[in-house]
């Protein structure tokens, strides 16, 4: 019979060997406990196609008669690189059964990721203020957007570049400008989100005629503050600006050189 001193030094060799598999056998336990770590959620995908659309109305009857309208909208596409961008403002007012507000201004433009934040771009616009006396008005430009700011809350874009103007004049109204002249374009466009879906943006550009012209200039600006009904639908407050410095003459009257409009109505995003 073996003693207890025995027994202890025959069993050694065994436990010594049981040790390291009772430690892998627990560490592998306390792995399997632990929670599996959550894969990372996949990057949202940028949309291909974004559409914006506002709408207003108002009507006065009885001692006075008046009615207003604007409709607003814009649809860009982007694939690889590429972004092709329509917009379209329309604002209509009569007052006592006549007209004392009919404002088109339309456009369409190309733009090309060149580098990081830098862009090329095309535009064509036209655009129609028949108070301020012009009757028809195309623009054909070309320039480079810089994306100065972008992170989380705020989108500050900075352009410059180069437009060609052919315009023609309502019945009566003269201006110094020649029918179709050269200018320079400086343009920025601000963004700044205050919740996920409202945001306040601004846009400017300076227009400075070169050439025989080169005394005139065009400032033009947009204010505009979105706060979300729901997902996709909104209510939009807009501040427009159209400035000339040289306004046409009509009938021997100097019109003005500044036209604003403002607009508020519901606007749909998706």
């Amino acid at each position: 019979m073996l003693g207890r001193g025995s027994l202890s030094l025959a069993l050694s060799p065994w436990l010594a060997m049981a040790q390291p598999a009772q430690s892998a056998a627990a560490a592998s336990a306390a792995s399997a406990a632990k929670p599996a770590a959550k894969p990372a959620s996949p990057a949202p995908k940028k949309k291909k196609v974004e559409f914006t659309g506002s709408m207003g109305f108002s009507q006065t009857n009885g001692n006075a008669n008046a009615m207003a309208a604007n409709v607003t909208n814009k649809v860009k596409y982007s694939l690889a690189g590429w972004s092709f961008q329509q917009d379209l403002a329309f604002f209509y007012g009569e007052a006592n059964a006549k007209v004392n507000t009919n404002f088109w201004n339309g456009g369409l433009r190309g733009e090309r990721v060149v580098a990081e934040r830098v862009s090329l771009f095309l535009a064509s616009r036209y655009d129609r203020n028949v108070v301020q006396g012009v009757a028809n008005r195309y623009q054909q430009g070309f320039g480079v957007t810089v994306k100065a700011v972008e992170d989380h809350a705020n989108k500050l874009n900075v352009a410059v570049g180069g437009s060609l103007f052919q315009q023609q004049l309502t019945a009566g109204s003269t201006a110094k400008v020649s029918r179709a002249f050269p200018a320079a374009r400086a343009a920025i466009d601000y963004r700044r989100k205050l919740t996920d879906l409202a945001y306040v943006q601004q846009t400017a550009e300076y227009l400075p005629a070169i050439g025989d012209t080169a005394t005139s200039y065009f400032v033009n600006t947009e204010s505009s503050v979105v706060a979300p009904i729901s997902k996709s639908v909104g209510l939009k407050v807009g501040y427009v600006i159209r400035y000339n410095s040289e306004p046409p003459i009509r009938n021997n009257i100097q019109l003005r050189a500044m036209d604003t409009f403002f607009s508020s109505g519901l606007t749909l995003t998706f």
